[in-house]
């Protein structure tokens, strides 16, 4: 399926690993112009190479998504290489301490909120200007199943998912307008450097939780965030659409 989505311009947070960095394989094969944004520089050189190996045509921006001068900074050099943004995938997040929300301090909130929400507001608001110029354009941001029904031990790292959720429904309708589509994708668990403590013993006991009977892979939710990204799905938006192995069945 021609997705119609080459020489379309992508800027990917996170995009030097995990979801992000599978995202970007899956769009550098369909023809897109690939911004790669991420905090590790050595990680962020190591994936465009492999990128650019295969054929992609990718730039990159190291970028810490906590400052939005950065964010501007970064939306603004995409244009300069490539002429313009069509598409921001928000994938930088981390998942914070598994810990009850009673034992934790203020110091183990900041990052979970800056980078998983506030990281989204900031690289949203870097690119919308762009995109309300030109009428065009596709949001889609990472949240999780976590921010649907929510988890013990889980509860502020649900809580900025949830957020990121809400803020994507609410972008939406104010985008809408300008023929500007805004969705979020939900992965249950899914193995990823992220997930350093998911290992095969526990995946013998998904099925208690997972249907299919098994965690996610970066593969399962990538295609979904091109989709999304594309023309194809130029009638959803406002969506937090579950990637999840039937968890939650919503």
């Amino acid at each position: 399926m021609d997705l119609g989505l080459k020489d379309k311009v992508a800027i990917i947070t996170g995009g030097a690993s995990g979801l992000g960095r599978m995202t970007a394989e899956y769009m550098r094969r369909d023809g897109v112009k690939v911004v790669l944004a991420d905090l590790n520089e050595d990680l962020l050189s190591q994936t465009a190479a492999e990128l650019r190996a295969r054929g992609g045509e990718v730039e990159t921006v190291t970028l810490d998504v906590r400052d939005y001068d950065a964010c501007r900074a970064a939306a603004d050099h995409a244009v300069d290489v490539f002429g313009g943004v069509d598409i921001l995938v928000n994938s930088a997040g981390i998942g914070g301490p598994m810990q009850f929300f009673a034992d934790s301090q203020p110091c183990d909130w900041d990052d979970l909120i800056d980078i998983n929400f506030r990281g989204v507001i900031n690289c949203c608001r870097a690119v919308v200007d762009h995109m309300i110029e030109r009428r065009s354009g596709k949001i889609v941001s990472l949240a999780s199943e976590a921010g649907k029904a929510n988890e013990k031990r889980m509860v502020l790292y649900g809580a900025t998912k949830g957020g990121v959720i809400s803020f994507t429904r609410g972008l939406a309708l104010e985008m809408g307008r300008y023929q500007v589509n805004v969705n979020a994708v939900c992965p249950g668990v899914t193995k990823t450097p992220m997930t350093p403590w998911v290992d095969d013993q526990m995946e013998e006991h998904a099925d208690r939780f997972y249907p299919l009977g098994r965690f996610g892979r970066p593969e399962d939710i990538a295609p979904l965030i091109t989709f999304l990204a594309s023309d194809e799905a130029s009638w959803i938006t406002g969506q937090a659409i579950s990637v999840s192995g039937g968890f939650g069945r919503s």
